[in-house]
């Protein structure tokens, strides 16, 4: 079996939040990155708007797998807001015109976690993403666009592994001990369901996918 390219991303930042179930004012965080905002993430790079067809194009040729090197602490920060222009869920103003309304929000953060994500897809495409990676149209951010990233997100784009499930297993980690990984399901995988956005529409759907736990010895030096 030949080599496939692997694009390598590390997530490491003070907060990150990827939304799996977020509705309103309950804004929730998954435990791992989700597909959608990892496109995302690339779409900013690109300077793809979010509602360009060009985003389910990507997601669509791309297939990424994820590791929790360092799964973060949660925490949710509680927001109240007061204005006069705030909307209900039918998109109708709270309240009557000219009237202050207040609305609570609930929003979950990862605090000091750390993920590899290793992508593949066609040659042409992933250097295409190196080089938007390298000098990206737009802000790069880790879910939230208050979530900046506290390193570099491109990590190097490899020749040296035959599958998704390989490379986010090798990839060298400066974590050590138990972790998640997680990697796109094919046919007769015993899988998982993750909330995800279908891209386009932005309507919270399921996808499959497995996951287990390995073990890794750190390796001293790594994305330091």
């Amino acid at each position: 079996m030949s080599s496939i390219p692997i694009l390598i991303l590390r997530l490491e930042g003070v907060l990150q939040s990827w939304g799996e179930h977020s509705k309103w004012g309950y804004r929730d965080s998954a435990s791992l990155p989700t597909k959608s905002g990892v496109i995302g993430l690339l779409g900013c790079a690109l300077g793809i708007p979010r509602e360009d067809t060009r985003l389910i194009d990507l997601h669509r040729r791309l297939k990424i797998a994820i590791r929790a090197d360092r799964a973060g602490i949660p925490m949710v920060d509680f927001h109240t807001i007061r204005s006069q222009y705030l909307l209900d869920a039918q998109g109708k103003l709270r309240g009557n015109i000219g009237e202050y309304s207040t609305l609570l929000s609930h929003r979950t953060y990862l605090q000091d976690a750390y993920f590899t994500i290793a992508i593949t897809g066609d040659d042409e495409l992933l250097h295409c993403l190196v080089e938007a990676l390298n000098k990206p149209k737009w802000p790069i951010y880790l879910g939230r666009k208050s979530c900046i990233p506290s390193r570099p997100v491109y990590d190097g784009l490899s020749n040296q592994y035959k599958s998704l499930e390989q490379a986010i297993q090798e990839i060298p980690s400066p974590e050590t001990g138990q972790m998640i990984i997680e990697t796109e399901a094919v046919h007769g995988d015993t899988t998982i369901e993750r909330r995800d956005i279908s891209m386009g529409n932005r309507v919270f759907r399921s996808r499959s996918v497995t996951r287990k736990i390995i073990r890794k010895e750190g390796v001293k030096g790594v994305s330091e």
